[in-house]
């Protein structure tokens, strides 16, 4: 009796990891488009994220939860666009550190933005009606809506590689990356592709924090507490990899989980052990694209 218990134990935070995973996924991913295919170490990636999870549970009650999270993603990936347009495209030709210390900035200035507005306290985002409770399988349980948050993940990830991979939106940013004089030569507006290019990685932050927001809760410094974490999981899973960004989440994110059962401080902890020990056998990560910066 002790060990199915154990199982069931283990199990929940098995899924409790692969879900938590899913959303670092989302953030690695927008995070690693905007690094791997522009070069911008977007600090900001964290703004955007808490502006989803704020800007769902703002429309929610009105509009409901499912427009609610879209709308959070439209909104969070215009405002990425905009930053893009403005403050980010003027840094290109300098070095990365600049861009970072920019968007840590505008990082501080949302989360005083998001103070003013919502106040200091934690507030609760319930998910719908319709994904609450659990379905029952072989004496498992599988919470509704952390199962809608995996498929939704898998969904747009399938979607992400399909647009970079399979269009022609795919095909200039890459081209422009390596010789943007050129691409721009033959009639493409590369300054738009690269524009649409930070809106997508923004969108996928905004939808991450839309999603989470019902797991987690909603406070103002939920920006501080992820950003570091997700750029763990990226040099985890390598600088400018796709399916690095979706290895390195999932796998932060059942070890933190799993770990609790063991060791709870491990899980603060084991994301850097892992990163650490990695980078010293493999300084790009598991899948590392070469010469990211240069």
């Amino acid at each position: 009796m002790v060990v199915a218990v154990d199982l069931h134990q283990l199990f929940d935070l098995f899924l409790n990891g692969v879900i938590l995973g899913g959303i670092y996924v989302l953030l690695a991913l927008g995070l690693n488009v905007i690094l791997g295919l522009i070069g911008v170490i977007n600090f900001a990636h964290a703004a955007f994220y808490m502006l989803g999870a704020y800007v769902a549970y703002e429309f929610s009650p009105d509009i409901g939860f499912f427009p609610a999270v879209v709308v959070a993603a439209v909104v969070v990936g215009v405002l990425g666009m905009a930053m893009e347009r403005t403050v980010i495209r003027p840094l290109y030709t300098r070095i990365p550190e600049h861009a970072l210390l920019l968007t840590f900035g505008l990082t501080l200035v949302a989360v005083q933005v998001v103070r003013a507005r919502w106040g200091d306290f934690a507030k609760s985002f319930a998910p719908p009606e319709s994904l609450g409770g659990s379905w029952s399988l072989g004496g498992y349980e599988f919470p509704k809506y952390r199962l809608f948050v995996l498929a939704v993940t898998a969904l747009v990830v399938l979607a992400v590689w399909l647009l970079l991979n399979k269009t022609n939106l795919g095909l200039v940013v890459r081209a422009g990356v390596l010789d943007a004089e050129m691409v721009g030569a033959l009639g493409i507006n590369v300054p738009l592709a690269f524009t649409l290019t930070f809106g997508l990685g923004s969108l996928l932050a905004g939808l991450g924090g839309a999603m989470v927001g019902p797991v987690t809760g909603l406070n103002p410094d939920m920006a501080n507490s992820i950003i570091i974490l997700a750029f763990v999981v990226v040099v985890i899973g390598g600088l400018g990899s796709f399916w690095g960004s979706i290895v390195g989440g999932l796998l932060v994110g059942v070890l933190r989980s799993v770990l609790v059962y063991w060791w709870s401080p491990a899980t603060e902890l084991v994301p850097f052990f892992l990163m650490a020990g990695l980078l010293l056998i493999r300084p790009r990560g598991l899948f590392g694209v070469e010469g990211v910066f240069e």
